[in-house]
């Protein structure tokens, strides 16, 4: 199981026995899901959502199972919020940077590192041979730091974003529909 997955699986309860939100994931792993396949084009944005969390809703459920807000309070929404949708957009874009960053950054080092064979001696089957060992030993661990330390931060500053503006979003809706 990833971070990922271990963080959306946690499930906090409140006091009257009610699913909450989880700590680290605002969105359910289904909204998730559905997130990225609108942006991907692929899913149309309607369907029946929380009218808290916009989870999505079967036709017969009266309470959503991620937020445990009953839709008597919160009535069910048939789209997800354009804002919403930029959220998860902007959250998307920030971990793909951190992602990004690492992996070049690792390759540009690597390149470097496997050119000071060549500029610094002469150009000879070692270093020739010195150099493409570099560029494929940078180019792996790049990749690999990239998949370990580049998705866990960009996981981490995706995720405060999310809160960040889902906090403003609640507040700023607050007005418009009592909980």
């Amino acid at each position: 199981m990833t971070e990922h997955e271990a963080a959306a699986d946690s499930t906090a309860t409140t006091k009257n026995g009610e699913a909450s939100a989880t700590a680290g994931e605002v969105f359910s792993d289904r909204l998730l899901g559905l997130l990225d396949d609108i942006l991907a084009g692929q899913a149309p944005n309607a369907g029946r959502f929380c009218g808290y969390c916009y989870h999505p809703l079967a036709p017969t459920r009266q309470a959503c199972t991620h937020c445990g807000r009953p839709l008597a309070d919160w009535p069910a929404a048939p789209a997800v919020p354009r804002a919403v949708i930029e959220m998860h957009r902007r959250r998307r874009n920030r971990e793909g940077l951190v992602v990004r960053t690492v992996a070049w950054g690792g390759l540009s080092v690597g390149v470097i590192a496997a050119l000071l064979p060549l500029a610094l001696g002469d150009v000879a089957l070692w270093s020739v041979i010195a150099f493409f060992g570099l560029l494929v030993f940078f180019y792996l661990l790049s990749a690999n730091l990239a998949n370990s330390l580049g998705d866990s931060l960009g996981y981490t500053w995706g995720q405060s974003l999310v809160r960040r503006e889902w906090a403003r979003f609640v507040k700023q809706r607050g007005s418009e529909v009592k909980p």
